[in-house]
């Protein structure tokens, strides 16, 4: 039996990545999927750090087991470690910050050390995320002169010079090229659905098929599921922006 069992240790950005992941996870023949999302909006490294040091319970934990996400308020991330034996965990950076390689040490470190000591066995994998659309008006696009592509090589930059040599990282996830990617299509820059969140379907789509590409690594090409406002004629598309990325994570294919 198929099965795929993957936490979350993120916000609002892991909670758009992996929106649609168990009914792609199911169209490619999966039978057993667990998928946990341990979220705080706009939660950073250092205080995800400093929540699991001290117990602090200030996590929404969203789960999916059957093709519906139920939220608990009030966890610690402890509660969502213990909850099932994960085979992926996931980390990243809050978005602003995504950039700015200076903010994530020894925060990152720390916990995977954390992760280790109730988990032994799991994969630790990295989300890059993407960057903000041109005209955000989220304040730390100013740390990027309100440019994206700029946004978004800083993002890329910060993941080859943290990321990579880590050992402990299992894999990145590449989530802010397969975005990237897509932008230079007949889509454009319209994967938002405000100055940074993803659009609720394409842009959750997308992230949601890059995921299930890096965290198993299977074709995506016989994938059918698109969920409602999908065009049927765009689907080649997003498979081409995620199999591009999956093959040239740090770099932009135009479409």
């Amino acid at each position: 039996m198929k099965s795929l069992k993957v936490l979350a240790i993120g916000n609002s950005f892991s909670q758009d990545s992996m929106e649609y992941l168990w009914h792609i996870a199911k169209n490619a023949g999966y039978q057993d999927i667990r998928l946990g999302n341990l979220i705080v909006p706009g939660c950073n490294l250092e205080r995800h750090w400093k929540n699991a040091n001290f117990a602090v319970s200030e996590y929404i934990y969203a789960k999916n087991t059957d093709g519906v996400w139920k939220e608990t308020a009030d966890k610690k991330i402890k509660d969502g470690l213990l909850d099932e034996e994960w085979d992926i965990i996931t980390l990243q950076q809050e978005s602003g910050k995504s950039g700015l390689p200076g903010t994530y040490q020894p925060y990152l470190n720390n916990m995977i050390n954390f992760i280790r000591e109730h988990n032994q066995t799991c994969k630790i994998m990295w989300n890059m995320t993407w960057a903000y659309p041109n005209g955000s008006d989220h304040p730390h696009f100013e740390y990027y002169n309100n440019d994206q592509y700029t946004m978004y090589k800083a993002i890329v930059n910060a993941v080859r010079e943290v990321i990579l040599p880590n050992d402990k990282i299992a894999g990145v996830i590449p989530t802010g090229t397969a975005i990237q990617n897509m932008r230079t299509s007949v889509i454009g820059d319209n994967l938002n659905r405000d100055g940074f969140h993803l659009s609720l379907d394409y842009g959750r789509y997308i992230a949601s098929l890059m995921w299930f590409k890096a965290l198993t690594n299977e074709s995506i090409d016989k994938i059918t599921y698109r969920p409602e406002g999908i065009a049927r004629d765009i689907l080649d598309i997003i498979k081409k922006a995620v199999n591009n990325a999956y093959e040239h994570p740090f770099e932009v294919i135009e479409l």
